[in-house]
């Protein structure tokens, strides 16, 4: 057996009456009316006209709207009145209402048979058909404990990146950002890494197939950065002995973030010194992907840039920078990397000694070709591993997992 009741729309005109209705009694106040005031003053103005058109009680005269007759009533109205008392309505008007979704069918069915029994839930079909005055409804317990539920929130690698964001923002840092898609030139060449240097083979850094190749609009800085490489320039360094413009044209996906800071070097007023900057850079490198390896990672790039600076201030910044991430103990060591002099590796202490990134102060042939006189301390740090330590993890592809079930059991609770 089915049955008709008022969609929520039904029971609005119900109780307003019809669109077209509303329309009709504001053209016989003011005879005609223009489109755009009337479309302020009738709610469901584009439903009133359809239906007033249609039922030839309007006209429209260039921008005006005119009323061409009145109608006897509406019957629709009426209709609706005999559906909510639950009384038979033709069947022309009833397709009309369906229509314009004033009217849903519901099919009774089973819910006849819940009639004097005990039910625990209210269901919209109890509702709709009425039923739900004929049923008793179980006691409700408040000391029944319910079902455990996990609500939805930021990815717990998303929240860690903020946290380490919001501590760099307090002491001071500006965060910047800076293309996926990079220069070869900024990605390797502005930081004086050399032609040949294994970092620039297919092995390494991802390349581009369409487009190739970029530009560098600064022209004077492209032929500092050439000398550099060639011969030294100003630096006091005899360079590599070559370069090669044509790699330094060449697209790549950004392989770590220090070619952001290269960028943001190359834009440095006198006027801006003293400056402090970081980005979180989404890089990628050619890896073959399993629990230690991923072919993406996030690194905490930064650089501080000032008068005075030296190897102290860096390992001061290193330590408080690893703090902001959760790791209390940590060392130094020596290390090498072409850009900056001297260089050191950080490591943390995290179920053992685990390195965390690299750090130095910018080379001469770095600062100096990108307009810089004073020292620039430089870092980078791989997130990845201080979010596993902190997660519980032991895969580094878990920090990019849609897995509900483990996000739901590790961090939604």
């Amino acid at each position: 057996m089915a049955m008709f009741v008022l969609t929520e729309e039904g029971r609005k005109y119900l109780r307003k009456g019809l669109p077209e209705r509303r329309l009709v009694e504001l053209l016989k106040r003011t005879s005609r009316i223009t489109l755009k005031e009337a479309e302020k003053r009738v709610e469901n103005f584009d439903i009133a006209l359809q239906w007033a058109k249609k039922k030839g009680l309007v006209e429209l005269k260039f921008d005006e709207l005119v009323l061409v007759r009145e109608p006897e009533g509406f019957p629709e109205e009426e209709a609706l009145k005999r559906v909510e008392a639950g009384e038979e309505v033709e069947e022309e008007i009833l397709k009309i209402l369906i229509q314009r979704n004033l009217v849903e069918k519901v099919v009774k069915g089973d819910v006849d048979k819940l009639i004097g029994k005990e039910v625990t839930n209210l269901t919209p079909e109890l509702i709709k058909t009425g039923i739900w005055k004929k049923v008793k409804f179980k006691p409700y317990s408040t000391e029944t404990p319910g079902q455990k539920l996990s609500f939805g929130k930021l990815h717990f690698y998303k929240q860690f990146i903020d946290e380490v964001r919001e501590r760099l923002i307090g002491m001071g840092f500006v965060e910047v950002r800076g293309p996926l898609v990079e220069l070869n030139f900024w990605n390797c060449d502005a930081l004086f890494l050399p032609s040949d240097h294994p970092s620039r083979s297919i092995h390494e850094v991802f390349f581009l197939k369409k487009p190739e190749r970029g530009k560098v609009l600064d022209k004077e800085l492209l032929e500092r950065v050439r000398k550099t490489h060639e011969n030294g320039w100003v630096t006091g360094s005899s360079g590599w002995g070559f370069w090669d413009p044509e790699l330094a044209k060449r697209l790549i996906l950004r392989s770590h973030g220090t070619a952001l800071s290269a960028r943001i070097l190359s834009k440095l007023r006198k006027e801006d010194i003293p400056f402090k900057m970081f980005s979180i850079a989404k890089c990628f490198r050619p890896d073959v992907i399993d629990a230690k390896h991923y072919i993406e990672f996030e690194q905490c790039e930064g650089i501080v840039v000032g008068e005075g600076l030296n190897f102290k201030h860096l390992l001061w910044y290193l330590k408080e920078i690893a703090s902001s991430a959760g790791v209390e103990k940590v060392r130094f060591r020596p290390s090498y990397f072409p850009f900056t002099e001297p260089s050191v590796e950080l490591q943390g202490y995290m179920n053992g000694w685990v390195e965390l990134g690299g750090a130095g102060i910018f080379r001469p042939e770095v600062t100096l070709p990108l307009g810089v006189e004073v020292p620039v301390l430089a870092w980078g740090i791989g997130l990845g591993r201080l979010a596993l330590v902190r997660a519980g993890l032991n895969d580094i592809r878990d920090l990019y997992t849609d897995k509900l079930e483990l996000l739901a059991k590790k961090f939604l609770v």
